[in-house]
C-alpha cells in the first residue's frame, strides 16, 4: 500500500528542522540587527490554524527571553486589534503557503499603517514574501498533506532560532547551541513509532479527548487537538494544564482519554493537582513524558521522549503527537490525506471578502 503523505511528511520533520536552522542562521542575525536598528520593541504575531499555534510559541519565547512585547493574535482578528500608533511596531506573520487569505488581508492592513512586516513562510515567491518587508523561509520542502506536520516542525525551529538570537541572556545562548540538536531528538521519537501506533490503536473507539500542556507546550496541546480533529475525526480540545480544572474537567470520566505533556520533572510537579483530579475520576491518562519523569502511578499509557530542557521539548513532544494522530486516524479506518471538509490553502483573492 502506498504511504499517505501525512506519515511521509511527519517522518521528514527531522530534516525540515535541521535545514531550517542551518539555512536561516545568517538571515535571522540580519533580521535581529534590522529590528534593533528600527527600535522595534512591540508588535503582533499572526497566523491561522497550525500557523497560529506557531505564533503562540514565538510569543511565549519572546516574552520569556527578551524585553520585546509581542502578542499572538489569530490573523482573522488582527484588524480589530491594530493600534493607532505603530511607529515602533512590527508584525510577524506565519503562513505555510504564504497565500492564506486571512494572513494576506491582515498584512495589507498593517502595511497601510506603515508597520514593519516580517513574513515567515515555507513558500519562496509567495504573496506573503512579496508584500513583507523581510522574509524568513522555512525549509520543510513541499507539503502535500492537508494536515500540516513537517511545516509546523519548521515553524517551531524558526521561532526558536529567532527568539534565542534576539535575546542576549546566557540561557538563550545555551539554548541556541542546543537547538542545533533538535532534529536528533525528533529522530529518537520516530524510532518508537511502532510503540506510538500500538498505543494510539487502543483508543480508536474514543469520540472525545483532551490534551493538556503548560508553558511552551500549551500551543502544542492546541496543535495536537487540531491534528486529532483533522486526521482522526475526534472531538479534541487542548488546554493549559491547570486551566483544565476551571470547568472542562466536568466532562471527564473513565471513558475519556486525556493526553498530558510531561517532558520534565518540573512540568510533572506543576501538573500534580490536575493529575490528582484526573486520577480521582478514573480518566485514561496518556503521558508523553521525558525519560527521567516517573508517571507510573497514574498513566495508563506512556510515550517516552528524550529528556531535554522544557523550552526545547516542543520538538519531540509534537512529533509524538503527530504520530499518535496519524495512527489513530488509520485505526479508525480513515484517510488522513483526504479530510472531507478541508482544503490545503484558503487563498486570498483581490477584492474578495476572505
Amino acid at each position: 500500500m502506498e504511504e499517505h503523505f501525512m506519515i511521509r511528511e511527519t517522518r521528514e520533520g527531522s530534516e525540515a528542522i535541521r535545514r531550517t536552522i542551518v539555512e536561516n542562521k545568517e538571515v535571522v542575525r540580519t533580521l535581529v540587527r534590522e529590528l534593533k536598528g528600527r527600535g522595534v520593541d512591540r508588535g503582533f504575531i499572526i497566523g491561522s490554524g497550525t500557523s497560529f499555534h506557531a505564533s503562540l510559541v514565538l510569543g511565549f519565547l519572546l516574552s520569556k527571553y527578551t524585553g520585546l512585547h509581542f502578542v499572538a493574535v489569530p490573523a482573522s482578528e488582527f484588524e480589530d486589534w491594530t493600534p493607532l500608533v505603530t511607529s515602533d511596531y512590527a508584525i510577524i506573520a506565519f503562513s505555510q503557503s504564504g497565500e492564506s487569505s486571512d494572513i494576506i488581508k491582515a498584512v495589507k492592513a498593517a502595511k497601510t499603517k506603515g508597520v514593519f512586516v516580517i513574513g515567515i513562510t515555507n513558500t519562496p515567491g509567495s504573496t506573503l514574501t512579496k508584500i513583507s518587508d523581510f522574509s524568513l523561509i522555512t525549509r520543510a520542502g513541499e507539503e502535500k498533506a492537508v494536515v500540516a506536520t513537517k511545516t509546523y516542525d519548521a515553524q517551531l525551529a524558526i521561532a526558536s532560532l529567532l527568539a534565542y538570537n534576539v535575546s542576549d541572556t546566557p540561557l538563550a545562548e545555551v539554548n541556541r547551541g542546543k537547538l542545533e540538536q533538535a532534529h536528533v531528538l525528533v529522530k529518537e521519537v520516530l524510532e518508537i513509532e511502532s510503540t506510538i501506533k500500538d498505543i494510539a490503536t487502543r483508543y480508536k473507539e474514543a469520540e472525545h479527548a483532551f490534551i493538556l500542556g503548560r508553558g511552551v507546550n500549551y500551543p502544542n496541546a492546541l496543535e495536537m487537538a487540531l491534528k486529532l480533529k483533522e486526521a482522526a475525526m475526534i472531538h479534541a480540545e487542548g488546554f493549559a494544564v491547570r486551566e483544565f480544572l476551571h470547568g472542562p474537567v466536568q466532562l471527564v470520566d473513565e471513558t475519556t482519554p486525556v493526553i498530558i505533556f510531561l517532558p520534565t520533572k518540573k512540568s510533572l510537579k506543576e501538573s500534580e493537582k490536575t493529575i490528582d483530579k484526573l486520577k480521582s475520576y478514573n480518566a485514561k491518562i496518556i503521558a508523553i513524558a521525558g525519560k527521567g519523569v516517573d508517571v507510573s502511578d497514574f498513566a495508563s499509557d506512556v510515550i517516552t521522549i528524550p529528556d531535554i530542557d522544557e523550552d526545547l521539548s516542543i520538538f519531540p513532544v509534537i512529533k509524538a503527537a503527530q504520530l499518535f494522530a496519524y495512527h489513530l486516524s488509520i485505526a479508525r479506518g480513515l484517510n488522513p490525506d483526504k479530510p472531507t471538509k478541508l482544503a490545503k490553502v484558503v487563498k486570498y483573492e483581490e477584492g474578495g471578502s476572505g
